[in-house]
């Protein structure tokens, strides 16, 4: 009886305890709930923006192959300086100013081709059917008579949506040249492919099957981007493509075409638009990889000073980070209605509202960055520092670590890159790809409040492989849906693969890392993961996507998945907990011979 009050005493502390308020952190949770939230208005929504300003998959997967190279230098070279020099909130700032400045400036690059061009070079398109064999191709028209004086032809098609007719081996594609020399068509390839091509046409009489005022016309010679010289389109099995094509000339030696433009001013014409093309994409390339190495950076420095702050304030770092998930939940439906509000006013969806309007919230943040009280626990000398990174570098467990944060990344990357593709495709509208991130942040809401304590009793190791587990249901859940809608509960699961995974790669770091070197480790798992493992992620993604379709990468990366998944804990649980051990015993001892000393 004496000791219910008591209890109830020590019940009602810990609940005040846990809903407190602790004031020294404020500016930290609201710098969280801006930062994360401006960066949900548009990170979401960059694949499709590439694709906006005129960018194909191919091109898109290139600009991913090449951005983990340059982007996952940039954090950890911030967390030295901001360990050597101690200058956290000064860096932050900076990155976080060149976060918004270089990815508005993506807005302003165009590498579209013009629409007025005369591509096709006539007046009028006509639906035809590409027919092609290991012996040569065959344009089929539709419900258009053919005419003998026209020969060179404009053909548009998309080789995913070609079908093979009776093929037992799988579909190969080639533009063969007169030597021999061939070039591979990648199946899979959603960009639209545009091919001059010199016909020779057969009178509709002359062929069977043909009525109605069809015909046919074979594919003598084929010019596309990828072999500028005549070559002939092969295939290994009967394939058929729909097409899209339109007379250029009505006399191969001189003539000029229904425009007034000739064969010679065409093909200028038309190497204007590559060449403004390809300048559009060298630009988009540059600047995006400075935009993605300083957001890169700003995760990883942010993480960093937030552990800080814990640490000095005696808080916990996943509820900082909750304020982070309500920002991304707030603004990531809010900015599905902007972009739905923009399809009806402008019939396409204008991403520059949200970049807009992420930059005022990015003002904010910087001002409340200044006011951070991250204070200074560690200093260290520079020729102490290096000798430090050279041992961490030796420690076994943490270099494993982190290339399970670079596995992570790789999956996190795909899925940032192309889910909203996926989506589309599906038909889901702006509203439903906003909703997804609220609907995900949500969930993730109750995780984080808990995640400091979830994390410590089960172990960071043990979120992360649970983080892989997650990855592989997420993935072969989305590959077997047909209604974007059924993706909210596959988007529940970033309660783990995100929130607590953060959280556990954080806890990680401060166990791990040297005195004087938090935020250089957390720059290099950041590095990793959002920049590296993301890049990777996107580049090995999208390739596969092109080759294999999306259903189809999304189950072969559930698979990959789940197989780092079940590695990683048996690596764990039979060698490296052993590391980890004798580590913290040697700390230990090292720790009680200094306070014996002292």
């Amino acid at each position: 009886m004496d000791g219910k009050p008591d209890d109830a005493t020590g019940w009602g502390n810990k609940f005040k305890q846990a809903v407190a308020i602790n004031k020294q952190l404020v500016p930290l949770k609201l710098t969280m709930l801006l930062y994360y939230g401006a960066v949900s208005l548009y990170l979401p929504y960059m694949t499709l923006q590439m694709i906006q300003v005129g960018l194909n998959i191919e091109e898109i997967a290139i600009i991913y192959s090449v951005l983990p190279f340059v982007t996952s230098i940039m954090p950890p070279i911030a967390g030295m300086l901001a360990d050597r020099f101690h200058s956290y909130k000064l860096i932050l700032i900076v990155v976080v100013a060149s976060v918004a400045v270089f990815h508005t400036s993506l807005l302003h690059i165009d590498a579209r081709l013009s629409s007025d061009a005369p591509t096709a070079g006539m007046d009028f398109e006509t639906p035809a059917e590409i027919h092609c064999t290991r012996l040569g191709a065959v344009l089929r028209f539709e419900n258009y008579t053919c005419d003998a004086n026209r020969e060179i032809w404009t053909v548009d098609w998309t080789p995913s949506e070609c079908q093979p007719m009776d093929c037992q081996l799988p579909v190969r594609m080639q533009l063969c040249l007169a030597d021999g020399n061939c070039t591979q068509i990648a199946i899979g390839s959603t960009s639209v492919l545009e091919m001059d091509a010199l016909l020779e046409v057969v009178p509709p009489n002359n062929l069977d099957g043909d009525h109605h005022g069809n015909c046919t016309a074979h594919i003598v010679s084929a010019q596309t981007d990828q072999t500028r010289n005549p070559a002939s389109l092969l295939c290994n099995c009967p394939v058929r493509c729909p097409a899209m094509a339109a007379p250029m000339s009505s006399d191969l030696n001189n003539s000029t075409i229904a425009n007034g433009l000739s064969v010679e001013e065409l093909q200028q014409q038309k190497e204007n638009e590559r060449v403004k093309h390809n300048r559009g994409f060298w630009l988009y390339f540059i600047l995006r990889i400075i935009a993605s190495g300083s957001l890169a950076t700003s995760f990883s420095m942010l993480d960093a000073t937030a552990i800080k702050m814990v640490k000095k304030h005696h808080g916990d770092l996943g509820k900082q980070r909750l304020f982070g998930v309500i920002g991304q939940a707030i603004c990531a439906v809010l900015a599905g209605i902007i972009l739905d509000w923009t399809v009806i006013g402008k019939g396409y969806p204008d991403y520059s509202i949200t970049f807009y309007l992420a930059d005022g919230m990015f003002v904010v943040v910087m001002i409340l960055m200044s006011q951070l009280d991250v204070g200074v626990e560690e200093h260290t000398e520079a020729t102490k520092l290096m000798k430090s990174i050279s041992k961490l570098i030796r420690l076994v467990d943490v270099d494993i670590f982190m290339i399970m944060m670079l596995l992570l990344g790789t999956c996190w990357g795909f899925l940032e890159s192309f889910l909203f593709v996926y989506l589309t495709e599906l038909n889901a509208s702006s509203y439903l790809l906003g909703m997804t991130i609220t609907f995900a942040s949500i969930i993730g809401i109750p995780f984080l409040y808990v995640s400091d304590v979830i994390v410590r009793k089960i172990g960071s190791v043990n979120v992360i492989v649970l983080a892989f587990f997650a990855y592989c249901i997420r993935f072969f859940g989305y590959s077997f849906i047909w209604d974007p809608w059924l993706s909210l509960p596959f988007e529940a699961l970033e309660a783990v693969t995100v929130h607590m995974m953060a959280v556990a790669s954080s806890i990680y770091c401060a166990a791990a890392a040297p005195p004087g070197l938090l935020a250089t480790l957390n720059g290099a798992v950041g590095s990793f993961h959002y920049s590296f493992g993301r890049g990777v992620g996107s580049c090995v993604g999208g390739i596969m996507m092109a080759n294999f379709g999306t259903r189809t990468t999304f189950r072969i990366l559930g698979a990959g998945a789940g197989i780092c998944g079940l590695v990683y804990f048996l690596l764990h649980r039979f060698y490296l907990a052993g590391l980890e051990k004798k580590r913290l015993r040697r700390k230990s001892i090292s720790n009680l011979i200094r306070s014996i000393i002292n």
